[in-house]
Protein backbone atom coordinates (compact mmCIF):
# COMPACT_ATOMS: atom_id res chain seq x y z
CA UNK A 1 0.00 0.00 0.00
CA UNK A 2 1.26 3.10 -0.94
CA UNK A 3 0.12 6.29 1.39
CA UNK A 4 0.07 9.61 0.24
CA UNK A 5 -0.79 12.96 2.17
CA UNK A 6 -3.69 14.62 1.06
CA UNK A 7 -2.18 17.85 0.49
CA UNK A 8 -0.11 16.52 -2.05
CA UNK A 9 -0.22 17.93 -6.19
CA UNK A 10 -3.11 16.53 -7.11
CA UNK A 11 -1.92 15.64 -10.18
CA UNK A 12 0.82 13.50 -8.95
CA UNK A 13 -2.12 11.36 -6.87
CA UNK A 14 -4.63 11.21 -9.80
CA UNK A 15 -1.92 9.86 -11.90
CA UNK A 16 -1.42 7.27 -9.29
CA UNK A 17 -4.28 6.51 -8.66
CA UNK A 18 -5.35 6.00 -12.63
CA UNK A 19 -1.90 3.99 -12.69
CA UNK A 20 -2.45 1.56 -9.25
CA UNK A 21 -6.00 1.99 -8.42
CA UNK A 22 -7.49 2.93 -5.66
CA UNK A 23 -6.76 -0.73 -3.90
CA UNK A 24 -3.05 0.29 -3.60
CA UNK A 25 -3.04 3.97 -2.83
CA UNK A 26 -4.58 5.24 -0.11
CA UNK A 27 -4.78 9.28 0.06
CA UNK A 28 -5.22 10.56 4.51
CA UNK A 29 -3.44 12.98 6.33
CA UNK A 30 0.04 12.58 7.32
CA UNK A 31 1.90 13.95 9.66
CA UNK A 32 5.56 13.76 8.70
CA UNK A 33 6.21 12.99 4.82
CA UNK A 34 4.54 13.05 1.35
CA UNK A 35 4.40 9.51 0.40
CA UNK A 36 5.13 6.50 2.81
CA UNK A 37 6.78 3.07 1.37
CA UNK A 38 7.15 0.76 3.71
CA UNK A 39 9.82 1.51 6.03
CA UNK A 40 10.81 5.25 3.59
CA UNK A 41 9.27 8.15 3.76
CA UNK A 42 9.06 10.44 0.90
CA UNK A 43 9.49 14.49 1.31
CA UNK A 44 8.72 15.78 -2.49
CA UNK A 45 8.94 19.13 -3.72
CA UNK A 46 9.04 20.15 -7.25
CA UNK A 47 11.59 22.55 -8.05
CA UNK A 48 10.17 25.98 -7.92
CA UNK A 49 8.11 24.41 -4.62
CA UNK A 50 11.61 23.53 -3.01
CA UNK A 51 13.08 27.08 -3.49
CA UNK A 52 9.68 28.57 -1.31
CA UNK A 53 9.62 26.09 0.69
CA UNK A 54 13.63 27.65 1.50
CA UNK A 55 12.86 31.04 1.62
CA UNK A 56 9.78 30.13 4.07
CA UNK A 57 7.20 32.28 1.63
CA UNK A 58 3.46 31.70 2.60
CA UNK A 59 4.18 28.88 4.94
CA UNK A 60 4.19 28.14 8.49
CA UNK A 61 6.84 25.43 8.50
CA UNK A 62 10.00 25.65 6.23
CA UNK A 63 11.78 22.73 4.51
CA UNK A 64 14.20 22.61 6.96
CA UNK A 65 11.65 21.93 9.65
CA UNK A 66 10.29 19.66 7.17
CA UNK A 67 13.31 17.79 6.62
CA UNK A 68 13.91 17.42 10.70
CA UNK A 69 10.67 15.36 11.49
CA UNK A 70 11.41 13.32 7.99
CA UNK A 71 14.38 12.41 9.76
CA UNK A 72 13.54 11.57 13.22
CA UNK A 73 10.30 9.63 12.13
CA UNK A 74 11.51 6.91 9.28
CA UNK A 75 14.11 4.48 9.30
CA UNK A 76 14.46 5.29 5.49
CA UNK A 77 13.84 9.36 4.41
CA UNK A 78 13.96 10.43 1.24
CA UNK A 79 13.87 13.87 -0.11
CA UNK A 80 13.10 13.97 -3.76
CA UNK A 81 12.78 16.91 -5.86
CA UNK A 82 11.28 17.13 -9.50
CA UNK A 83 10.95 18.89 -12.02
CA UNK A 84 14.15 21.33 -14.04
CA UNK A 85 12.02 24.65 -15.06
CA UNK A 86 12.58 27.26 -12.73
CA UNK A 87 9.42 30.15 -12.89
CA UNK A 88 10.62 33.02 -11.05
CA UNK A 89 7.84 35.70 -9.65
CA UNK A 90 8.37 39.04 -9.57
CA UNK A 91 5.64 41.44 -8.13
CA UNK A 92 5.17 44.65 -9.73
CA UNK A 93 4.52 44.24 -13.41
CA UNK A 94 5.63 42.88 -16.47
CA UNK A 95 9.54 41.74 -15.84
CA UNK A 96 11.99 42.92 -18.43
CA UNK A 97 14.29 39.88 -19.73
CA UNK A 98 17.33 40.96 -17.31
CA UNK A 99 15.17 40.97 -14.02
CA UNK A 100 13.86 37.26 -15.29
CA UNK A 101 17.48 36.20 -15.42
CA UNK A 102 19.02 37.75 -12.24
CA UNK A 103 15.87 36.27 -10.65
CA UNK A 104 16.55 32.43 -12.23
CA UNK A 105 20.26 33.35 -10.95
CA UNK A 106 19.22 34.21 -7.49
CA UNK A 107 16.63 31.25 -7.21
CA UNK A 108 19.39 29.04 -8.46
CA UNK A 109 22.13 30.17 -6.23
CA UNK A 110 19.48 29.42 -3.16
CA UNK A 111 18.99 26.31 -4.12
CA UNK A 112 22.34 25.06 -4.49
CA UNK A 113 23.11 26.67 -1.33
CA UNK A 114 20.54 24.12 0.43
CA UNK A 115 22.41 21.45 -1.29
CA UNK A 116 25.10 22.02 -0.55
CA UNK A 117 24.58 21.84 3.55
CA UNK A 118 22.22 19.60 2.67
CA UNK A 119 23.88 16.22 3.30
CA UNK A 120 26.11 17.74 6.71
CA UNK A 121 22.64 19.13 8.30
CA UNK A 122 20.85 15.41 7.05
CA UNK A 123 23.15 12.70 6.85
CA UNK A 124 20.44 10.43 7.40
CA UNK A 125 17.85 11.48 4.55
CA UNK A 126 18.56 10.20 0.50
CA UNK A 127 18.63 13.19 -1.77
CA UNK A 128 16.91 12.11 -5.56
CA UNK A 129 16.11 14.76 -8.29
CA UNK A 130 14.28 13.53 -11.27
CA UNK A 131 13.44 15.07 -14.42
CA UNK A 132 9.71 15.39 -14.48
CA UNK A 133 6.56 14.91 -12.91
CA UNK A 134 5.84 11.87 -14.79
CA UNK A 135 9.27 11.16 -14.11
CA UNK A 136 8.15 10.99 -10.02
CA UNK A 137 5.20 9.37 -10.39
CA UNK A 138 6.56 6.15 -11.93
CA UNK A 139 9.36 5.94 -10.09
CA UNK A 140 6.83 5.35 -7.21
CA UNK A 141 4.86 3.27 -9.07
CA UNK A 142 8.07 0.93 -9.67
CA UNK A 143 8.96 1.23 -6.01
CA UNK A 144 5.44 0.75 -4.00
CA UNK A 145 6.03 -2.81 -2.78
CA UNK A 146 9.66 -2.33 -1.96
CA UNK A 147 10.14 -2.32 1.91
CA UNK A 148 13.24 0.30 1.66
CA UNK A 149 14.17 1.89 -1.14
CA UNK A 150 16.10 0.05 -4.11
CA UNK A 151 15.59 1.99 -7.23
CA UNK A 152 14.86 -0.13 -9.86
CA UNK A 153 17.37 0.78 -12.12
CA UNK A 154 16.46 -1.75 -15.18
CA UNK A 155 13.00 -1.12 -15.17
CA UNK A 156 12.08 -0.88 -18.98
CA UNK A 157 9.14 2.00 -18.60
CA UNK A 158 11.95 4.50 -16.17
CA UNK A 159 13.70 7.51 -18.10
CA UNK A 160 17.34 6.96 -17.69
CA UNK A 161 17.17 10.41 -15.97
CA UNK A 162 15.00 9.50 -12.93
CA UNK A 163 18.53 7.04 -11.90
CA UNK A 164 20.68 10.48 -11.76
CA UNK A 165 19.86 10.30 -8.17
CA UNK A 166 20.59 7.52 -6.09
CA UNK A 167 23.86 9.08 -6.55
CA UNK A 168 25.78 9.56 -3.13
CA UNK A 169 24.25 13.10 -1.69
CA UNK A 170 27.72 14.30 -1.87
CA UNK A 171 27.75 13.43 -5.42
CA UNK A 172 24.76 15.60 -6.10
CA UNK A 173 26.54 18.67 -4.41
CA UNK A 174 29.10 18.72 -6.22
CA UNK A 175 27.42 18.15 -9.72
CA UNK A 176 25.62 21.56 -8.82
CA UNK A 177 29.01 23.00 -10.10
CA UNK A 178 28.58 23.49 -14.37
CA UNK A 179 30.50 20.94 -15.96
CA UNK A 180 31.32 18.63 -13.28
CA UNK A 181 29.96 15.13 -14.13
CA UNK A 182 28.96 12.73 -11.66
CA UNK A 183 32.23 10.92 -12.69
CA UNK A 184 34.51 13.82 -11.87
CA UNK A 185 32.61 14.63 -8.72
CA UNK A 186 33.30 10.59 -7.45
CA UNK A 187 37.10 10.97 -8.28
CA UNK A 188 37.22 14.35 -6.21
CA UNK A 189 35.77 12.10 -3.31
CA UNK A 190 38.03 9.93 -3.87
CA UNK A 191 41.23 11.92 -3.89
CA UNK A 192 40.22 14.70 -1.27
CA UNK A 193 37.98 11.78 1.45
CA UNK A 194 35.16 14.32 2.20
CA UNK A 195 33.38 17.86 1.17
CA UNK A 196 35.08 19.98 3.92
CA UNK A 197 38.17 18.39 2.82
CA UNK A 198 37.91 19.15 -0.63
CA UNK A 199 36.78 22.98 0.34
CA UNK A 200 38.96 24.06 3.29
CA UNK A 201 41.48 27.54 3.04
CA UNK A 202 44.29 25.01 2.26
CA UNK A 203 43.40 22.90 -0.95
CA UNK A 204 44.36 24.64 -4.27
CA UNK A 205 43.40 24.94 -7.77
CA UNK A 206 46.35 23.09 -8.81
CA UNK A 207 45.26 19.92 -6.56
CA UNK A 208 41.58 20.25 -7.80
CA UNK A 209 42.65 20.30 -11.38
CA UNK A 210 44.70 17.13 -10.75
CA UNK A 211 41.46 14.77 -10.62
CA UNK A 212 40.68 13.70 -14.44
CA UNK A 213 38.53 16.14 -16.70
CA UNK A 214 38.48 19.15 -14.01
CA UNK A 215 40.67 21.75 -15.95
CA UNK A 216 41.18 25.38 -14.40
CA UNK A 217 37.09 26.66 -15.06
CA UNK A 218 35.96 23.70 -12.96
CA UNK A 219 38.59 23.75 -10.62
CA UNK A 220 37.56 27.55 -9.89
CA UNK A 221 33.37 26.59 -9.82
CA UNK A 222 34.38 24.21 -7.28
CA UNK A 223 36.30 26.80 -4.95
CA UNK A 224 33.46 29.17 -5.28
CA UNK A 225 31.18 26.42 -3.48
CA UNK A 226 33.30 28.05 -0.20
CA UNK A 227 31.23 30.84 -0.01
CA UNK A 228 28.35 28.17 0.63
CA UNK A 229 29.79 25.72 2.77
CA UNK A 230 30.94 25.89 6.17
CA UNK A 231 34.47 24.56 7.42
Amino acid sequence: MLLVDDRENPKVVNKLLMRMGKEKVKVCRLQAADYILGECGVEAKEINDLYRSIMGFGRTRTIVAQLRDLQEEFENPMLVVYGTQLKPYIPGGRPNARQIQMEMARMRKVIQQFKTTFYQRFPKIKYMEVTTMDDFTEWLVVNHTQQGMALHKHSPHLNKAVVTAELDPRVAVLTTVKGITPKMAEGLLENFGSIPKLLRARTTQKQIMAVTGIGRKRARGILDLRNNYPE
